[in-house]
């Protein structure tokens, strides 16, 4: 066990203090400040809790200076006075490793004094480093000891060191020293191997607090990269042999530099307020600060809420990060995964904005393959499709008018006649139409509406029902957009006037058609929306009306599934614009990206989301697919993110999947990245508001308007709400609550969620 000497003026806080760590830690208490520092010297100890009061404030912080700069490897930690924060100065600047609130609970001691003391065990480390290896090595593996844990991740990482986590990676790797993934790791072996061999700690006990499942995983990890057991570890010496395995006392690696005095002990000094404000106990300027309080979390209320009912009997995780700093100022699970729901279309718009960028656009062209004379196009009409998730009355009249407008645009280019066919060329894409995880219930109706490289009104068909003139006749049934003229079929009874109407809509594999069961009432005409299932195909269809209806007259019609298909002229699909025989007639493009991401994160959009993540998939991966589209959102967000792998598994974009899996420090890292980055304005503005007009939040957190800006969430039994909290002193936080089993209507949890974000604004 680590030993700690303490010195404190009152005899009663002395008693609680001794009473709270005897167990955990060697305790010896000394008068003086004189015994006190004959203790450090003699008596091996490693951490020294001082009363910052002792006996008033200006003589101990003194004291705690001269203390600092004759031990700077001991962990110095001050117990102060809650009620009389305000009169504590500079403990920040005089390398104070951790603060402890006297009356606080005996758990919440023990967990201060261990943080402290991984504090100062990491600022040793670093301290040795600074002669052995390179560029931000030190740092980085301070860091990584200081904050080892399962909450941990390559971006909390890298946004300490102020890079990002590609730029962390890259300077690593130019002074020879492994990925930021594996800094962490080591970071956990250090802090295993001082609580092992310093705090003499069981082999089961260190594991489980560094977030290893096992003690045998722990044991296997340790033996893999340091060559030692655990058992050895602690009996050769903790620490300094786990240091010893990873970073060789005969490594010199483009050795720089190291700093001075004076930037090693603000480094330091930086990490204490850090511990400060964790504590509750938060700086009110910059540098050498004044300790107060005010702009800290209620911790209270929210621990309240979250032993409250509903929450009590469900899953729940909360992050809030300060958005500036990175710093965590409260966690709940947040490395625990959840059922994200729809809060899964921020790791979609996400990497979209930033691998495409907010101006991007659709792009949809119609080429003319073969040759064209007075009107006459002898060879085919080429339409190339991208998956345009535009083509709807969210950016249109309708997506039979955005057909029409392309339609007239090639009749207005001097095409009169086809002699070929109208060729729909959707060969970028796969021919799937449904999610690989959705569930059977969800696919009829429009929220689960499935599209493809050429798909119109967001997947869905409108489809109006008129009763029959008599009882029993079968209902008249018109729809739009009309491809095929035979692709619903009505088999809607008519029933007398005071009976329920029920419609129910059905999807046939067999026969590519959707039929219409269920009751209308006598003398109703009724308007229901369902999932089209055939999306591509009633498309294409859609769009050889539109041409016959602009003048174009036009008989044979194919879609393209594959690639490299003969078409007119000789050309070949796929490769028209090589191809001397093609030209281009006309392209029509979709609104800029900006735009598409707010009309999926401002009302909760599922199909658009999922037309995004297969156009990832064309244009980054091999084909416009849902394993390739996923594939590039987790290499984005890994890689250039720096989420942790094991944080996210997502199944689909647009979170209907109940396989999706993330856990709300992802979705923070992500937030917080594109806070920090050139979309942070066009990001924030794309999602929801309290009050917002069609918005997901217009009826929820009222007086929050022009300070919340978030991503809800909801499927059965899972409910979710992440994105930015500008609080009421300023400070703006990124955010992630995530719920899941809650087996209650969604109005209930969301009225508790809506609770935690209203105490995380105060």
């Amino acid at each position: 066990m680590a030993s700690l000497a303490i010195l404190q003026h009152d005899a009663r806080v002395e008693a609680r203090l001794t009473d709270a760590l005897s167990g955990a830690h060697d305790v010896v208490v000394r008068p003086t400040w004189k015994a006190m520092e004959e203790a450090i010297r003699h008596d091996d100890v490693e951490g020294c809790l001082i009363d910052a009061d002792h006996p008033d404030a200006a003589t101990a912080s003194r004291r705690i200076s001269a203390l600092r700069r004759a031990f700077p490897d001991i962990a110095i930690i001050t117990c102060i006075d809650a009620e009389r924060a305000e009169e504590y100065f500079d403990l920040g600047c005089l390398g104070v490793d951790g603060l402890v609130v006297s009356d606080e609970r005996p758990t919440k001691v023990r967990a201060d004094i261990d943080a402290a003391l991984s504090r100062a065990r990491a600022y040793r480390i670093e301290r040795i480093l600074v002669d052995r290896v390179d560029g931000p090595g030190p740092e980085a593996v301070a860091w990584a000891m200081e904050h080892a844990g399962p909450e941990t991740s390559v971006s909390r990482l890298a946004a300490a060191l102020g890079h990002s986590p590609r730029t962390l990676r890259a300077a690593l790797q130019e002074a020879d020293l492994p990925g930021p993934a594996r800094i962490l790791l080591w970071g956990r072996l250090l802090l295993a191997g001082a609580r092992l061999g310093d705090d003499n700690r069981r082999v089961e006990d260190v594991a489980f607090s560094l977030g290893y499942a096992t003690a045998t995983s722990f044991g296997r990890a340790m033996k893999v990269h340091t060559g030692l057991t655990p058992a050895a570890v602690s009996k050769k010496g903790g620490m300094e042999v786990v240091l010893e395995a990873l970073v060789p006392p005969s490594t010199r690696l483009r050795r720089r530099s190291s700093g001075s005095g004076g930037e090693r002990a603000l480094r330091r000094s930086v990490r204490a307020l850090g511990l400060a404000l964790l504590s509750g106990v938060v700086v009110v300027a910059s540098g050498c600060a004044t300790l107060g309080f005010g702009s800290g979390v209620d911790r209270s209320s929210l621990e309240d809420v979250l032993t409250d009912p509903p929450f009590d009997q469900m899953h729940v995780g909360v992050l809030a990060v300060d958005a500036g700093t990175g710093e965590v100022l409260y966690d709940h699970n947040g490395h625990r995964k959840f059922i994200p729901a729809s809060n899964q279309k921020i790791l979609v718009t996400a990497t979209a904005l930033s691998l495409l960028g907010p101006d991007h656009r659709f792009r949809t062209e119609v080429w003319a393959a073969g040759t064209l004379r007075d009107g006459h196009l002898d060879g085919d009409l080429v339409l190339v499709t991208s998956g345009d998730p535009s083509l709807s009355d969210r950016y249109w009249s309708s997506g039979s008018a955005a057909l029409a407008a392309l339609a007239d645009s090639v009749r207005a280019a001097g095409i009169r006649y086809v002699a070929g066919r109208v060729f729909v060329d959707v060969a970028a894409w796969d021919s799937a139409t449904v999610g690989p995880t959705w569930e059977v219930e969800d696919l009829r109706y429009s929220y689960g509406s499935t599209g493809g490289a050429f798909a119109v009104d967001e997947g869905s068909l409108e489809a109006v029902v008129r009763s029959g003139d008599q009882i029993g006749d079968t209902a008249r049934i018109t729809w739009t957009p009309l491809g095929t003229h035979d692709f619903v079929r009505s088999r809607v009874v008519t029933v007398p006037s005071d009976s329920a109407t029920r419609l129910r809509p059905s999807y046939l594999p067999e026969t590519r058609r959707i039929v219409l069961n269920g009751t209308i009432a006598a003398g109703t005409v009724d308007t229901t929306s369902f999932a089209t299932r055939d999306p591509v195909r009633q498309a294409a269809h859609a769009w050889l009306r539109a041409l016959r209806r602009a003048g174009v007259e036009a008989e044979g019609l194919e879609i393209g599934w594959r690639r490299d298909l003969a078409v007119g002229g000789g050309c070949r699909s796929g490769a028209l614009e090589a191809c001397r025989a093609a030209g281009l007639v006309t392209a029509m493009e979709s609104p800029a990206l900006s735009e598409i991401v707010a009309g999926i994160l401002e009302p909760s959009q599922n199909w658009m989301t999922e037309q995004l993540v297969r156009a990832l998939g064309a244009q980054f991966g091999g084909r416009g697919s849902w394993n390739e589209g996923i594939g590039v959102v987790e290499r984005f967000l890994i890689d250039e993110v720096g989420v942790d792998s094991t944080d996210i598994a997502p199944r689909d974009g647009s979170g209907l999947s109940a396989y999706n899996l993330v856990t709300p420090r992802a979705l923070a890292a992500i937030l917080a990245y594109m806070h920090r980055g050139p979309h942070a304005t066009s990001y924030r503005a794309a999602m929801a508001e309290p009050a917002e007009d069609d918005s997901t939040l217009e009826r929820r957190l009222p007086g929050l308007e022009g300070r919340l800006f978030a991503k809800t969430g909801t499927i059965s039994n899972v409910n979710s709400l992440s994105g930015y909290l500008v609080r009421d002193d300023g400070r703006e936080l990124v955010f992630s609550v995530l719920t899941n089993g809650s087996g209650l209507p969604a109005s209930q949890v969301r009225q508790a969620i809506d609770e935690v974000v209203e105490i995380l604004a105060r």
